[in-house]
């Protein structure tokens, strides 16, 4: 659906080139917090993302001196019973953060400054974090009383020591992205005006490789924590024989025949 102009939104911006759609927090008053018509929004680009066949990378990233600072507080009265707010949470997973994580494509989060409570979780969903070196992060719920949520409590053990997540849940406290890469929190840190190039030049890197292949790798990946070896084995097997059916698998066999450079097409 390539063809088709991506809709309108109000508060954010969804944009493609080069093969990468880049999705732009634009709640900027607000630092990007995530209410009601943000998080229905967010939905619908990750839809669209995964949706899209010439999309075969994804930035997720943020406007002005935040990336996202989390969750609404003054929407938080709607959880008013813990049926409702169980009700909202469960669906603010399964349309944003699982899809998101779930993406068959590599997704990077570019932290461009606060990131706090969801908007770290958003940042974890992603496959790849880039943080720029005056970024400030933090597991924000137990400052307002809450349990981590909006998949927190799955990625940070999959990044990090249980000892250091649970301090970093216990405190609630704020760190530096110099910390955050010291921790393995994040994959790289870089100077703050050159976040967008650096994050542009990764995404269009790995949207000009093998899309399959990757979205492949990235789900068996998901679920190697989980399974035994010899189940691993067997996910394995399936997978590469899709791949060695791809049109970028015949592609590389071709540029290695007259030792060329792959094209691929992401098919």
């Amino acid at each position: 659906m390539s063809d088709v102009a991506p809709p309108k939104f109000d508060n954010l911006v969804f944009e493609t080139s080069h093969g990468v759609a880049t999705i732009r927090l634009t709640r900027v008053d607000a630092r990007n917090a995530l209410n009601m018509s943000l998080k229905r929004e967010l939905a619908a680009a990750i839809e669209l993302a995964a949706d899209r066949y010439d999309v075969r990378a994804v930035v997720v990233t943020g406007e002005g001196g935040s990336f996202c600072a989390g969750g609404d507080i003054a929407e938080m009265v709607l959880n008013d019973s813990p049926r409702t707010s169980r009700s909202r949470l469960r669906n603010l997973l399964s349309d944003i953060f699982i899809p998101l994580a779930e993406l068959e494509k590599p997704t990077i989060a570019a932290i461009n400054g606060h990131a706090h409570g969801a908007g770290l979780s958003l940042a974890m969903a992603c496959d790849l974090v880039i943080a720029a070196d005056d970024a400030m992060m933090s597991c924000a719920f137990a400052k307002v009383g809450l349990v981590p949520d909006c998949g927190a409590l799955y990625f940070l053990p999959r990044r990090l020591p249980m000892h250091l997540v649970k301090e970093l849940i216990f405190t609630g406290r704020r760190f530096s992205a110099k910390e955050a890469l010291e921790m393995g929190l994040v994959n790289r840190v870089v100077p703050s005006a050159d976040l967008g190039d650096e994050s542009t030049t990764l995404a269009r890197q790995l949207a000009a490789g093998p899309t399959v292949a990757f979205g492949m790798a990235k789900t068996l990946l998901a679920r190697s924590l989980q399974l035994g070896l010899h189940d691993m084995a067997e996910m394995e097997a399936f997978g590469q024989a899709v791949a060695y059916a791809t049109d970028d698998h015949f592609e590389a066999r071709r540029a290695f025949s007259v030792k060329d450079q792959p094209t691929f097409a992401g098919q």
